[in-house]
């Protein structure tokens, strides 16, 4: 049975803050795939492109570019059987009628360098839930939820924050009587 947006609100609101477990990447941070997200974005740094400049600074080798972090942070798809799934503290939130999401955004905060060998491993934490208002739905659901990235040493290196809302078809609204 599917819940009111207005209690999942309430019942979301014990799972903001809980985490995920650290989920290791399969492949550690590695040159050619550096070396294509530059390439794609036209970006020709030499730290990020040159072992040679790179291992003149004070990095002392090829740095991943930030924003390429999320493409070494993940397992890979594809395994067959697939890798049993972490625990995840998310998973008790209800679902309410409605299938359309709606990206609204991402942003990054970084701490620390990520080299060339690094291992990196990623958990999701609920950041914020809460309902507002869209153009087709009135109890539209808010959500933010970050992934944090973690090297090989535990630091915390970045968090990525995407924010989504969930809204329901004008029919399932009218059918809630929220229209």
């Amino acid at each position: 049975m599917a819940v009111r947006p207005e209690d999942m609100v309430e019942i979301a609101k014990q799972y903001i803050g809980l985490e995920t477990e650290l989920i290791p990447a399969d492949y550690p941070v590695e040159y050619e795939p550096i070396r294509r997200w530059c390439q794609m974005v036209e970006d020709d740094n030499p730290l990020y492109l040159d072992p040679a400049y790179a291992k003149k600074t004070k990095y002392g080798g090829v740095v991943c570019p930030p924003m390429a972090l999320s493409i070494f942070g993940a397992p890979s798809p594809g395994y067959f059987p697939p890798p049993p799934a972490a625990t995840n503290v998310l998973a008790g939130i209800p679902t309410t009628p409605g299938s359309s999401v709606v990206f609204l955004g991402s942003g990054w905060e970084f701490y620390k360098v990520v080299k060339v060998g690094e291992h990196l491993s990623v958990k999701s934490r609920l950041a914020a839930f809460y309902l507002k208002r869209l153009r087709f739905d009135p109890k539209a659901r808010w959500v933010r939820v970050e992934r944090i990235y973690h090297n090989d040493k535990g630091e915390k290196v970045a968090v990525n924050s995407m924010h989504h809302a969930l809204r329901r078809s004008p029919e399932e609204v009218k059918e809630a009587g929220d229209a």
